[in-house]
């Protein structure tokens, strides 16, 4: 009981150093946006497929920001939340070139994101 009083007192101290806030769910976001640099560095095969991958890449970074702003993470979540609004436009898109274009876009941000994480870590 006691290491559980000792954490909650310390907690906004840890804040401060730039750490998550204990029990979120910091590497699976971390993890996510992994995925999504992976995802959006593939060749895009076709237009559904590029699509397809689109709404997925969308849903990645929206749960990304979502744990990042849960863990208390406003520049991670924001920065991450970037990304999904240059990741929207991809179900929409109509052709290969472009999809191929806003993929190189999320993925360039996403590795933004990743980077600041591994620089500053929880801000």
């Amino acid at each position: 009981m006691r290491p559980v009083l000792i954490l909650a007192a310390l907690s906004p101290l840890l804040m401060g150093q730039g750490l998550p806030r204990p029990l979120c769910a910091y590497g699976e976001g971390l993890s996510a946006l992994r995925d999504v640099e992976r995802q959006s560095a593939l060749p895009v095969p076709g237009v559904t497929e590029g699509r397809a991958r689109g709404e997925v890449v969308v849903s990645a970074l929206q749960n990304a920001a979502g744990i990042f702003s849960g863990c208390g993470c406003p520049r991670l979540a924001e920065l991450t939340r970037e990304a999904v609004l240059v990741a929207q436009s991809a179900p929409s898109e109509a052709s290969v070139a472009r999809l191929s274009q806003v993929f190189s876009q999320i993925r360039f941000r996403a590795q933004l994101v990743r980077e600041q994480s591994e620089r500053q870590g929880c801000r």
